[in-house]
């Protein structure tokens, strides 16, 4: 009875195989990016879409005006929804916090208009500035440098539709 004898693999081999795995990582990376961008993209938007629906809702069933705003210099850095007892779109101290979400430093999120200040629900559940002229506009966000844009798209009845825009990632400067 003749016993094979266990077989190695040779360093060539070895090096081929590598460079095989080296060369198909390289061509998977850029896809891999973008579709981590995408994620990150859509969780940010989902989250932005709930609190603007949690908003409405709440001044609907409150019976007050509900706003939504940035907690820092921009929607990027995060938002807070809250009960406005003085309808002006700014967080007060003593204004009931009914959600707030701390933001992704990755994700650029820019509103058109008034939007990039404030969104504020009437008690009917409109969205209206602090004058009372109505309120539409859009939220849009996007990894800066990178290419795919999610619009929040608000009518002026407060209802929010989604839409993906394909197109370069383009932030205001300050």
């Amino acid at each position: 009875m003749k016993l094979n004898a266990a077989r190695g693999v040779t360093a060539l081999e070895l090096i081929v195989v590598l460079s095989v795995v080296a060369i198909l990582a390289a061509l998977a990376l850029p896809s891999w990016q973008e579709l981590s961008n995408a994620q990150r993209r859509w969780a940010v938007a989902s989250q932005l879409s709930a609190h603007l629906a949690l908003a409405r809702s709440a001044a609907i069933s409150r019976g007050r005006s509900v706003a939504l705003s940035p907690r820092g210099q921009g929607w990027s850095g995060g938002w807070r929804v809250y009960l406005d007892s003085q309808p002006n779109g700014q967080w007060d101290t003593d204004e009931s916090i009914l959600a707030e979400h701390e933001g992704d430093a990755l994700i650029s999120i820019a509103g058109n208009g008034t939007m990039g200040r404030y969104i504020l629900f009437n008690p009917d559940g409109r969205p209206v500035q602090t004058g009372g002229g109505f309120l539409a506009g859009t939220l849009q966000l996007c990894v800066p440098e990178t290419r795919g844009v999610t619009a929040l798209i608000m009518n002026a009845a407060g209802r929010i539709r989604e839409e993906r825009r394909d197109r370069d990632c383009v932030t205001r400067s300050p």
